[in-house]
């Protein structure tokens, strides 16, 4: 393909896919295959593309889901020309920032005048059903055809580009722990076996192990992919376990990790560790940098990102502010200016891995900061240090645990047991939290419990807030 051939294929990848393709019909199914590499191949190109180049695809498909919005929806072109957008007009993405800001509440107040009816190439749909960490239901209603056609950037990490695709999604080789999105599409096409209702504390269960064990040695080499924490926690059991498991690669989702836990998981599994910084509203976002630990580059092609302040206007280059997304792919429920509910940074210069796609450091979920007395805030990832999880010894002392602040001035660290917690092990906790704290006076409770019971969803939940506690 010539230039101009890749430039039309990145702004409608419809047109070059397959009309038949269903979920269950993938595996070995030669023509999606092939519009599937074709599509990674040009992903891998555009990777490295001049800025300016990206921009001009944006353009072209922010064009085209305004247009479409616009001929099927009545809503939406009424919100449209309310909000001073003439989508023909569109010379720059700044011209988008002329629309509000959409979080999960004001969606939901929407209704169903957000979902635009289905053409018939679009058909069938599915609906995906989330509350997340913001407690607010919400349904997301996805035509399968636009989900499968992006399946490539789930492909675009440097590890994959050892094999080929077709080699790829001509085998069974995923082996999922956990319940993430992932598994909605490709579950029956490409999944050897899943754990779906798998929980941390099944893990101390050697039968569930070396059950989890034989199946990645029957789908060798094996992906393993799963939420962070059963993974992390998995990896911990194949240290003690003294286990060798066939793996090509390994992948978290729906949770961040501590350096401490992928350090962990990179040396125990001894295989590549891939990311990538999915949502459910907004989709594929980004995928982890090889060179940089902790951030991702941003699937420019697909979707545009925006880091603004608590006024909603952009933030400086590397200044953390609010996430918001517009996604050109979502073509039944529209993701235009939609708040993530996310915290981060944006980074526009080339990146060390030479890339020129920009870069999100990941900081946290909005208004999960740990308040402190004298009216400082602190990011709840600063509780996943080595020295509180390591040295401790609270990684391998607990089951799982969860913080909580209740209140301004207290903290409670909930513990389920793996052994008894003796005066020397909370000693040694309370030390290193109150030193992560800056020496910040906090009443430390610890509390050994037989389960900690979930919120707002499945996904366990590491620290909850005291402006949760306050709702």
């Amino acid at each position: 393909m010539n230039n101009q051939e890749k430039l039309e294929f990145l702004i409608s990848p419809e047109k070059f896919f397959p009309m038949n393709i269903r979920r269950a019909t993938l595996f070995g199914n030669m023509e999606f295959i092939t519009a599937a590499e074709r599509y990674l191949d040009i992903l891998k190109e555009s990777n490295f593309w001049p800025k300016e180049e990206i921009e001009y695809i944006q353009i072209q498909r922010l064009k085209n889901l305004l247009s479409r919005v616009n001929k099927r929806s009545s809503f939406w072109a009424d919100y449209l020309i309310k909000n001073g957008v003439n989508f023909e007009n569109l010379l720059n993405l700044s011209d988008l920032k002329h629309l509000p800001v959409l979080r999960r509440d004001k969606l939901a107040d929407f209704g169903n005048k957000i979902y635009i009816s289905p053409l018939p190439d679009e058909l069938p749909t599915f609906s995906i059903f989330s509350s997340g960490t913001t407690g607010v239901p919400f349904a997301m209603l996805f035509s399968e055809r636009e989900k499968l056609i992006n399946f490539p950037f789930h492909f675009r990490h440097l590890p994959f580009q050892k094999q080929t695709l077709r080699q790829m999604l001509s085998r069974k080789s995923y082996v999922m722990l956990g319940l993430p999105g992932f598994r909605y599409l490709f579950e029956k096409d490409f999944f050897d076996n899943t754990f779906a209702l798998l929980r941390p504390s099944d893990l101390y269960e050697k039968e569930i192990r070396e059950n989890i064990y034989r199946k990645i040695r029957d789908a060798a080499p094996a992906f393993l992919f799963g939420y962070g924490s059963l993974i992390a926690k998995l990896a911990l059991f194949v240290s003690e376990d003294e286990v060798k498991l066939p793996l090509f690669a390994v992948r978290i989702t729906s949770e961040s990790i501590s350096p401490v836990e992928r350090d962990l998981i990179r040396q125990v599994f001894n295989a590549p560790l891939v990311e990538s910084y999915i949502s459910t509203v907004g989709g594929n976002i980004g995928f982890s940098c090889a060179d940089k630990e902790g951030f991702f580059h941003v699937n420019s092609e697909a979707v545009f990102l925006e880091v603004l302040d608590e006024n909603g206007h952009s933030v400086q280059e590397g200044e953390e502010g609010e996430l918001v997304i517009t996604s050109a792919v979502s073509t039944i429920t529209p993701v235009i200016r939609y708040s993530l509910n996310d915290m981060g940074s944006l980074f526009l210069h080339k990146c060390s891995c030479g890339s020129n796609l920009p870069i999100v450091k990941f900081s946290g979920r909005r208004g999960y900061n740990l308040c402190l007395p004298s009216g400082r805030k602190i990011r709840s990832i600063t509780l996943h240090s080595r020295a509180l999880l390591v040295d401790t010894g609270l990684i391998r002392l607990a089951k799982q645990f969860q913080f909580i602040q209740d209140r301004l001035d207290k903290l409670l660290l909930l513990i389920v047991p793996r052994r008894k917690v003796t005066d020397v092990d909370e000693i040694k906790i309370r030390l290193a939290i109150t030193e992560l704290l800056d020496g910040e006076k906090m009443i430390i409770e610890i509390k050994c419990v037989n389960i900690i019971p979930s919120r707002n969803g499945h996904k366990p939940s590491f620290f909850i807030p005291l402006s949760e506690i306050q709702k």
